[in-house]
């Protein structure tokens, strides 16, 4: 089937983190904002999360940030500004993920707009994890080339164990995903960082201790993409 090229490469490996971002977004933020919108009180520290997540915290409640971490474009790393940006690469890919693919990308998108025009917007919200969840899985069955397919899952993984270990995320369950994310690595032609790669070598597979911030930045710059 040929390598993937490198401009490919770069693509396939943020259509994976992108999608990936989107979805835990969403999934962490849609029972809390529900909760917020019934007036109930709600336990959710925006200011930390703000902290972890390295963005500046210009939100006047929880209901703003979740709102706007939610919804708006301008906002880094919020779920409408990756879910953009998810869309763009796969517009781009189209060829390669497929039109019907890409379709499911363009139904998630549009269950985002009908999401933030809404005044509850928790059924629109489990639309677009739905349609990112089709997403992958015609992924899989429309992409016979198993490099590309590897790239975005690899893609995927690494937006995960980011968030997982910025957010404290399932503890018990880093050993574990950072394991799944090395035997993914080793079916892919992309270009690993020594020294990254040696420290979560080091952690998935050997069972040593490294500290988290450590383990971040090695897991947020194991590859050259």
């Amino acid at each position: 089937m040929g390598p993937v090229t490198l401009t490919k490469q770069n693509r396939l490996f943020w259509l994976g983190r992108y999608a990936e971002r989107v979805y835990m977004t969403v999934q962490l933020l849609m029972k809390t904002y529900d909760t917020l919108l019934d007036g109930a009180d709600s336990a959710v520290d925006y200011a930390d999360i703000c902290r972890r997540l390295g963005v500046q915290n210009v939100y006047q409640s929880a209901e703003d940030f979740c709102r706007r971490y939610l919804f708006d474009a301008a906002v880094p790393g919020s779920a409408r500004g990756c879910m953009d940006n998810l869309l763009g690469n796969g517009m781009v890919l189209r060829e390669t993920i497929s039109t019907p693919t890409l379709a499911y990308l363009e139904m998630a998108e549009n269950a985002m707009n009908m999401a933030a025009r809404s005044e509850a917007p928790a059924v629109e919200l489990q639309w677009v994890l739905d349609d990112i969840m089709a997403f992958r899985g015609s992924f899989d069955e429309s992409v016979d080339h198993e490099g590309v397919r590897n790239i975005a899952k690899t893609g995927g993984m690494v937006e995960r164990l980011s968030l997982m270990l910025r957010l404290d995320l399932e503890p018990e369950r880093l050993r574990w995903e950072a394991g799944k994310l090395m035997n993914r690595l080793y079916k892919t032609d992309l270009t690993t960082d020594p020294d990254a790669l040696g420290r979560v070598t080091a952690f998935a597979l050997e069972g040593e201790d490294v500290p988290k911030d450590e383990l971040l930045r090695s897991v947020e710059g194991l590859f050259v993409v």
